[in-house]
């Protein structure tokens, strides 16, 4: 058998192996001739090189030994080539066989793992979480307190106005925290997280521009319908932004019936005005009942509080969020209060 020829019968060996082991679930067929081939034609072959080998021991007389042990010799080449053509075969399926099992326990692209939820997401949560209960009076308390600011003078951001001067006058002053009395107004305290106890109770939400001015300047409410009215005799718009909420960009002219937009989720949402650039309000849309607006001097105070221990919060526009834990006592009022520094006192 020439080299040629071998290196033919081995690479049929290795093809016919690979044919048989083919998955069908992947698309493939496994070609019957190649498998029968493996079977019929390798293993014949071997078998009768072998019994080609007995005859000439057998038959081979002393005078031919020489041309015997030739042919003795080409056959179990042959033999020897075709068992090392199987072992290669075979360990080649081993490799392929390891291929496939890597590649299909490589993940493939599918569904997005889940994400942690956001802070709206998590404000959206707490507030359709929140029960309504009967408790009863002698069992809950109240939290009163103040609000301070320590630090510099606080300074009004001043604008030149150079439209609607009719209804907004020639220039505007904006203070970015409001202190009266030695305390700050405007600032939002509330219960961060209460669950249960007494119903909401807010106004009925509006705000209103009046002067080139969102009026209140910090509005509450539960989830729900915001109405917006324009009693200037100037062209107003409304740019809601929020993190929980669509977003709201519309124009109000004067004169314009009262307008609605709704705000169903917890949220802590800015209203601007793109025409007068000075006009901003923030609309808190509680989770729970237990939110109050501080007042002059800072003061608040928070009612109808069920006996626990509480973390409570207060915001305010310019200086951020403050926080400290505070225990409720059945028909007691809790006093506290935080304190605001500027930057660099």
């Amino acid at each position: 058998m020439t080299t040629n020829s071998l290196v033919s019968t081995g690479i049929q060996g290795f093809l016919s192996v690979m044919a048989v082991t083919l998955p069908r679930d992947e698309g493939h067929s496994t070609p019957l001739w190649l498998s029968l081939y493996f079977d019929l034609s390798g293993r014949s072959k071997m078998q009768k090189d072998e019994r080609d080998l007995l005859e000439v021991l057998k038959s081979a007389p002393a005078s031919r030994g020489a041309k015997s042990n030739a042919r003795r010799t080409q056959i179990m080449r042959n033999n020897e080539f075709r068992k090392l053509s199987l072992w290669g075969a075979l360990v080649a399926l081993a490799l392929l066989g390891s291929t496939v099992a890597w590649s299909r326990s490589t993940p493939r692209p599918g569904a997005p793992e889940p994400q942690a939820a956001s802070a709206s997401e998590s404000q959206s949560a707490a507030f359709s979480s929140y029960v309504v209960r009967t408790i009863e009076e002698s069992a809950t308390g109240a939290i009163s307190g103040r609000i301070l600011y320590k630090g510099k003078s606080v300074l009004p951001k001043r604008f030149t106005v150079t439209s609607d001067t009719s209804a907004c006058g020639t220039t505007k002053e904006v203070y970015p925290v409001r202190i009266e009395e030695g305390g700050i107004a405007d600032a939002v305290v509330w219960i961060d997280d209460i669950t249960s106890g007494k119903a909401f109770n807010f106004s009925s939400p509006l705000i209103d521009q009046k002067k080139c001015s969102f009026v209140p300047h910090i509005l509450l409410m539960k989830g729900g319908g915001l109405k917006l009215g324009n009693t200037d005799l100037c062209l107003h718009n409304i740019h809601v932004t929020s993190y929980a909420n669509r977003e709201v960009n519309k124009a109000i002219p004067p004169g314009a019936a009262t307008q609605e937009i709704t705000l169903a989720r917890a949220d802590r949402v800015t209203v601007r005005c793109d025409v007068h650039k000075w006009m901003s309000s923030y609309v808190v849309v509680a989770k729970n009942p237990y939110y109050v607006i501080s007042a002059a001097g800072g003061k608040f105070r928070i009612e109808g509080v069920p006996a626990g221990h509480y973390h409570l919060k207060v915001w305010q526009e310019s200086l951020g969020e403050l926080d400290e834990e505070i225990t409720v006592e059945p028909a007691k009022s809790t006093e506290t209060g935080f304190t605001y520094r500027a930057n660099g006192t």
